[in-house]
Order: C-alpha cells, then sequence, then structure tokens
C-alpha cells in the first residue's frame, strides 16, 4: 500500500486525530483544567502485605453464526498472606447460548445458582460481546462475595476492574458485596489497567494523570484521588460504588492503575490501602501491578488449547445429536477460514 496516496491520507489522518487527544503538553493543560497541583500527589510507602485475595474471570466465544453464539467462562481467586498463596479456586466452566431468543435464558440459570434467586432485571441477547462479558462478571461476583464472607477482618479484597457495575442484575449483589466488606473490617479495591475516562473533551485520564506526574518530577511509588466534576462523563451514580483514584504503584511501573475504593474512606485508609498495593507490586515482571491480580490472571485464563478441547468436544456432541457436517457448517462455519488458505 505504500506509494498510495488515498491510504497515506488516511494514516496520516487517524494519526493526527489520536494525537491531537495526547498533545506534547497534556500533562501541564491537564493541570491548569483540573487544579491538580504537586500537593496532591501522595507517595506510597512501604507497607506489610497481609491478606490479599484477588479476582479475575475469563470468557472466550466459542461458536458464531447468524442468530446465535456460544461462550464459555469462569472465574478464579488466589489469596495471599504476606505475597505467599494460602489458597486457589476456579469455578466450573459455564457455557452458554446467547440467541436466538431476545433475553439470554442461560444468564438467569447462572444467576440463580450463584445468588439463590432470579436476575431483577433480564439480559438481552442483541450485544454478543457484552453479554458474554456480564456472564462472566456475574460469576466474578458470585466469587467476589463468597470470599468477602471468608476472608480476615483486616484482609484486601481485589477486583479485575472498576467497582461499578455494568449490567442492572449485578447492582443488588455488589452493594452486599460492599456492606460485607465494611461490616467485616475488609478492604475492597478496583484495579483497572485501563479506562473510558477522559476530560476536556476526549484526553484520556491516565496519559494525562502520569504526563503531569512526571512533568512535576513526582517520584513513584505515589496515587492522586480523581475529582469526578473533572471528567467529560460522570457514570451513572447509582451503579458507581466506588471513589475513582490513579496510582502508580512502583519506581519502575511503566502504566498507572485506575484505582477505584469504596466512598467516604478517610486519607488515613486510603494510604494504607495504597501502600498494600504498592507492597505487592514489585514483581520483576510487571512492577507496578499487583501480583495477586497477575496471578488470578495467569489461574482463570482461557488457553488455546483449553478452548481447543472444548470445542472439539462440543463438536463431538453435535455430531452425535443428530447434526451434520454440513449443516454445523452451514450454521457455524466461518468462509474467512476458508478465504485464509488461499
Amino acid at each position: 500500500m505504500a506509494g498510495n496516496p488515498a491510504y497515506a491520507s488516511a494514516v496520516h489522518e487517524a494519526v493526527w486525530r489520536i494525537r491531537a487527544t495526547i498533545p506534547a503538553d497534556l500533562g501541564e493543560r491537564f493541570a491548569r483544567e483540573s487544579g491538580i497541583t504537586r500537593e496532591d500527589f501522595v507517595s506510597c510507602g512501604p507497607a506489610r502485605c497481609g491478606e490479599i485475595c484477588a479476582i479475575d474471570g475469563s470468557n472466550v466465544m466459542l461458536m458464531e453464526s447468524g442468530s446465535m453464539a456460544l461462550t464459555v467462562a469462569r472465574a478464579a481467586q488466589t489469596t495471599f498472606i504476606d505475597m505467599k498463596r494460602s489458597r486457589r479456586s476456579i469455578t466450573p466452566l459455564k457455557l452458554a447460548l446467547i440467541g436466538p431468543e431476545a433475553e439470554n435464558t442461560d444468564f438467569a440459570e447462572v444467576y440463580a445458582e450463584c445468588f439463590g434467586q432470579p436476575p431483577g432485571t433480564p439480559l438481552a441477547n442483541d450485544d454478543r460481546p457484552k453479554a458474554a462479558g456480564i456472564l462472566r462478571d456475574t460469576l466474578e461476583y458470585w466469587v467476589t462475595e463468597q470470599m468477602a464472607a471468608l476472608l480476615d477482618p483486616h484482609a484486601l479484597l481485589l477486583r479485575d476492574g472498576p467497582l461499578r457495575v455494568s449490567h442492572a442484575s449485578h447492582d443488588p449483589v455488589l452493594a452486599r458485596i460492599e456492606l460485607a466488606c465494611r461490616d467485616r473490617d475488609i478492604d475492597l479495591a478496583g484495579v483497572s489497567k485501563r479506562t473510558t475516562a477522559t476530560w476536556g473533551g476526549g484526553h484520556p485520564l491516565l496519559p494525562s494523570v502520569f504526563g503531569l506526574a512526571q512533568a512535576l518530577e513526582i517520584p513513584s511509588p505515589w496515587w492522586i484521588r480523581i475529582d469526578p466534576a473533572v471528567l467529560d462523563h460522570a457514570q451513572f451514580p447509582r451503579w458507581q460504588h466506588g471513589q475513582m483514584y490513579v496510582g502508580s504503584l512502583h519506581p519502575l511501573a511503566r502504566n498507572p492503575l485506575k484505582i477505584d475504593l469504596l466512598r467516604d474512606l478517610p486519607d488515613g485508609k486510603v494510604g494504607q490501602i495504597m501502600d498494600r498495593l504498592a507492597a505487592c507490586s514489585a514483581d520483576g515482571r510487571i512492577p507496578g501491578y499487583p501480583y495477586p491480580l497477575f496471578d488470578a490472571h495467569r489461574t482463570v485464563v482461557l488457553t488455546e488449547e483449553m478452548v481447543k478441547n472444548v470445542r472439539s468436544d462440543l463438536l463431538a456432541g453435535i455430531s452425535r445429536s443428530g447434526i451434520d457436517r454440513q449443516t454445523y457448517d452451514i450454521l457455524f462455519g466461518d468462509y474467512h477460514d476458508e478465504f485464509a488458505r488461499y
């Protein structure tokens, strides 16, 4: 495509649209817009990790056709005491059909199995990736609620993702988890590697905070509270269970993290939690990322070999059910696989 003027123009336009959201003086602009100064950045100090439990989930789309799709999901927890793993568990694989009905029937069954009652709001099948993610989230919240009841007081419970739900049926579950953590003196945190949060009409939050910290020569590890009024869009408040912070948790951290903590925590308590997060984020492979969450990810991830085996079992079951290969190919076959051969 080199030498094609239209292609070169399209690449140039895309690059400069991205560049417009991340100008060279991004940190300085963010300082002017937000009013954040050096005094707003708080340094993390050494701390005893204590008991830390991390929750993560994984899902993969196994088959797709024009009318339906099949997804598989699971969740896991790994618990550490002073950075030595004390226990680990994984949910069974859950297979769920997305379609052809307008509402997802498997979601209601999985939800009732996890929480002992039907969901208050059904799950639509119109957005397949979103539906698959909500099915996975259901398992994650199930494991999180279990661990909130099992951990010792003063433990730190970490979720891979925000303290915010994306489906109404999960809101009462997260509310129960929050109440259990407050009652049992367990610290709850949501850690996100990425965020859709922007300010100033589209400037991304994480590189803006990180750029400002570099401009002010703030040494990592540090954390800072983010005032929601600075952001372009406020999240639906009923589904938002956390206060947003940004933290860089290790001197060699390549990326800052968005960290959600329960609302109304005093700064002293926030500082204690951030110190513990920094203390467990010193693994040399990914400095600046809490190792328990990394371990939970490695535990739960659905590997290519596992997915291949599940697909093979499904294909064998479909064959035994009386569906012939030609019908299967019409339903689930992908011409792109054939295109790739030529």
